[in-house]
C-alpha cells in the first residue's frame, strides 16, 4: 500500500518535496555513517544519532536542492512533476520546510563530539555547493561521493579519535567510487534531457561505454576496500564485486526507469559491507 494512502494531501507535497516517501537517498547517505560508527565500536544510541541525523540532513538537502533546480527540473521529463517545478509548492513554503529540517540538524548536531561538530560543518557547506556542481564539472558525482561519504569521518570522530592513516583513505576512496557507481547510473535516467539543456555528469562522460568503466570503478573501488580489511576482506570484496556486476549486466542505460530501478539496488552493497564489518566487530572485539 503506497505512503500516500496514508499522509494527509496537504502534506504531500511536502513529503515529496523531501523525498520521504523515496528513502533510498537515506541508506546511500546512512551507510558510510554505520561504518565508521562499526569499525569505531559504537553504542546503540550512537547509531540512533546518526539514523535520525541522515533522514533530516538528506531531506534538507533534497529541498535545497529543488529550491537550487527549480528552472532546471521543469525541463527534464523525470524531474518535471516534483512539488516546486510543479507549482505545488512556493519558494517561501520551501525555505519554511528547509529551516525546520535544518533546525532539526542543529538539534542533533549539539549531540555530536567536538571534532564530530567542526566535520559537520564542512558537510553542510558541501551539501549546499553539491547542486551547482553540474553546472560548472562533468564530474559531479565525484563531489557528491565526497559529500555523501564524509559521514565516514564525522561517526569516526564523534565516537572515538579521528586519525588519517592509508587504511582510512583506501575506506573512503571506496566509498567515494562506490558513489560514482551509483549514481552514474542514475544519471543515465536523465541523460537525454541533461545534454538538452547544458547539464554535465560521469554519464556523458561515460555515454560511449558505460560498462566498460563502471566495471573498472567496481573492481577499484574493491580494491580499496581490500586494502582497507586486509585478510578479512577476501569474502566481501568476493560478494560484492559479484553483487554490483551482475547490476551491470542488468542495467540497460537507454532506459530511464531501468537505470532508477538498479539504482535503488545499488544500496543493498552497503548494507552487505556493514553487516560484514559489523560481523568482524563481534569476533575480534
Amino acid at each position: 500500500m503506497s505512503l500516500n494512502f496514508f499522509i494527509p494531501i496537504q502534506l504531500l507535497p511536502y513529503i515529496h518535496l523531501a523525498r520521504l516517501h523515496r528513502p533510498i537517498g537515506i541508506w546511500l547517505l546512512l551507510w558510510p555513517c554505520f561504518f565508521g560508527l562499526a569499525i569505531s565500536h559504537a553504542h546503540f544510541l550512537d547509531y540512533a544519532l546518526f539514523f535520525f541525523g541522515a533522514v533530516v540532513t538528506r531531506s534538507a538537502g533534497c529541498v535545497i536542492n529543488d529550491l537550487a533546480d527549480q528552472k532546471l527540473d521543469t525541463k527534464v521529463e523525470r524531474t518535471k512533476s516534483r512539488p516546486l517545478a510543479a507549482n505545488l509548492l512556493t519558494k517561501k513554503q520551501a525555505f519554511i520546510e528547509a529551516f525546520v529540517f535544518l533546525s532539526i540538524s542543529i538539534f542533533l548536531w549539539i549531540l555530536l563530539s567536538e571534532t564530530a561538530k567542526c566535520i559537520s560543518v564542512v558537510a553542510a557547506c558541501m551539501m549546499v555547493a553539491y547542486p551547482f556542481m553540474k553546472r560548472i564539472t562533468h564530474w559531479p558525482q565525484l563531489f557528491l561521493g565526497f559529500t555523501f561519504n564524509i559521514g565516514l569521518l564525522i561517526a569516526i570522530a564523534h565516537v572515538s579519535t579521528l586519525t588519517f592513516s592509508w587504511k582510512l583513505l583506501s575506506l573512503f576512496s571506496c566509498l567515494i567510487l562506490w558513489t560514482i557507481f551509483y549514481d552514474t547510473i542514475y544519471a543515465f535516467a536523465d541523460i537525454k534531457d541533461d545534454l538538452k539543456i547544458g547539464v554535465k555528469s560521469t554519464a556523458i562522460v561515460m555515454s560511449r561505454t558505460p560498462k566498460f568503466w563502471l566495471t573498472l570503478v567496481n573492481v577499484l573501488l574493491h580494491f580499496f576496500l581490500l586494502v582497507f580489511l586486509g585478510p578479512n576482506g577476501i569474502v566481501p570484496v568476493c560478494i560484492g564485486v559479484l553483487f554490483l556486476q551482475k547490476l551491470l549486466n542488468k542495467w540497460t542505460p537507454d532506459d530511464s526507469q531501468n537505470c532508477i530501478k538498479i539504482f535503488t539496488y545499488c544500496h543493498f552493497w552497503g548494507l552487505i559491507e556493514w553487516i560484514w564489518l559489523e560481523i568482524i566487530r563481534i569476533i575480534s572485539p
